[in-house]
């Protein structure tokens, strides 16, 4: 009988602990966002200071913001899912970047993605704002390759507002 309720007691815990232990990319989050950060920089000049010509989502931040946990992790995960698919798009030559630098970026991107989708099941993360954030990655596309046929003054929009994500991402997982 002791036995059994040894057996429970330690599947309690690890059911408590386990998504705690597998989340520890809290700890490494900063330096592989402070990473991506600064491969974003290195990628190509200077980034450019133009207004993109879709207002940043700050509605949809400020709403999972005030969600539960889980979906705030499926929120930074679905961002850098959505920023990796993108970039995944982009001839690094025809635009002037610097194709290490990209693929390294990509890595440390796919890298976080995967870390974080153990931290959370899909059914539990199911609807948390992953609609919205296609939608509206769908539209920066649209948005921004529109301007310039996908060409380097395009993609330069896009890394200026990666940019702007990446940095409201690295204060939201702060503020976890």
């Amino acid at each position: 009988m002791l036995g059994i309720r040894r057996a429970q007691v330690v599947l309690v815990l690890f059911g408590v602990l386990a998504p705690t232990l597998c989340c520890d990319w809290l700890t490494r989050y900063t330096d592989l966002s402070d990473k991506c950060y600064s491969l974003l920089q290195k990628l190509g000049g200077p980034i450019t200071e133009e207004e993109f010509p879709l207002p940043f989502p700050i509605k949809l931040y400020t709403q999972a913001e005030k969600s539960q946990t889980v979906c705030k992790v499926a929120f930074v995960r679905n961002n850098l899912r959505q920023i990796l698919d993108l970039y995944q798009q982009v001839n690094a030559t025809k635009v002037g970047w610097d194709a290490n630098v990209l693929e390294e970026l990509l890595i440390i991107l796919h890298r976080q993605k995967e870390e974080l989708s153990t931290c959370i099941s899909p059914a539990k993360s199911a609807g948390c704002f992953s609609k919205a954030l296609r939608r509206y990655y769908c539209r920066l596309t649209k948005a921004a390759l529109n301007v310039n046929k996908g060409g380097s003054t395009s993609w330069e929009l896009i890394r200026s507002e990666t940019k702007m994500h990446l940095a409201k991402l690295h204060l939201f997982v702060a503020a976890i």
